[in-house]
């Protein structure tokens, strides 16, 4: 099992929920390869051929895996957690994050440049540059940022030790947010590998071109808990947010939420009764002190 390419060891984690069955094949052998082992965490509802599957298209890998069917959906902060426990039992030095629509341009890049940077002393998060994303540019081949997604994200596991795992109050949305504003008031930075480029997709987007307005269309369930898990973040570390990092949370978690369900999307009503149930539990769940 050991990859004599690399002097670490790196544990992957991907969680899976009613995939397509070749898409999520597809994207995990673009870094199956380059990792010494990987979870695969399947929320789906038992389906008896999905491992099966899976399986007969991985062959060549199926020694790596190790996989875990719930038979529901406990979304991703178990699964980190779990990953965690075992990366520390079997001495890994990374857990590496992914969703199951993500894609590689070039993983072993990525992988090559974490151990430069690793054994060079730079104890640091990595996150992969994300096609489309505004807010960096590939002219700096390391950027250090204030938030990541999960997808992508390489975390030292000295460090997600450092920081007690993730959050379980945060099963789904704004645990990343969560897990990164932690690890950085635990005194470690979060870099950008420019070089190294991800393709994602979040929701099931689409455009509404007379209004200049895009939504990822989700449904009502991941509306309430977009609302109740963006609210519990803010109310746990307001004073590391930025003014800019409030205002940005109102806007695109609440605001335009509300505007994106009324003007674009279907199930309107359900999903702004979802909107308010998510606002209300956030606002009133008990923080620890």
């Amino acid at each position: 099992m050991e990859n004599l390419r690399y002097k670490s060891k790196m544990l992957g984690l991907v969680t899976l929920y009613n995939p397509d069955v070749e898409v999520a094949s597809d994207n995990i052998k673009r870094y199956i390869h380059d990792l010494d082992s990987l979870i695969i965490w399947d929320n789906s509802p038992f389906e008896a051929n999905l491992k099966q599957l899976l399986q007969a298209s991985l062959e060549s890998a199926w020694k790596k895996i190790i996989w875990i069917g719930n038979g529901e959906n406990r979304c991703i902060a178990p699964a980190i957690n779990q990953a965690w426990q075992y990366a520390k039992e079997h001495a890994f030095d990374f857990l590496l994050i992914m969703d199951q629509d993500s894609k590689w341009a070039d993983f072993p890049n990525y992988r090559l440049q974490i151990e430069h940077f690793w054994t060079n002393g730079k104890k640091w998060v990595y996150t992969p540059f994300f096609e489309g994303v505004k807010e960096l540019s590939q002219e700096q081949p390391v950027q250090f940022i204030r938030l990541f997604i999960n997808s992508g994200t390489v975390i030292p596991i000295e460090i997600l030790s450092a920081v007690g795992g993730a959050d379980e109050a945060m099963p789904l949305d704004a645990l990343d947010h969560d897990l990164a504003i932690r690890i950085q008031k635990a005194g470690y930075q979060v870099v950008c590998i420019t070089s190294s480029t991800l393709y994602h997709t979040l929701g099931n987007p689409s455009k509404s071109e007379s209004l200049h307005l895009m939504t990822n269309n989700y449904s009502a369930w991941r509306t309430y808990s977009i609302a109740r898990s963006h609210i519990i973040n803010y109310r746990k570390h307001r004073d590391w947010l930025t003014f800019a990092d409030k205002k940005r949370i109102v806007n695109e978690y609440f605001l335009l939420r509300f505007i994106r369900i009324v003007l674009l999307e279907t199930d309107k009503a359900n999903k702004i009764k979802m909107l308010l149930k998510g606002i209300k539990e956030g606002l009133t769940y008990k923080l620890e002190t």
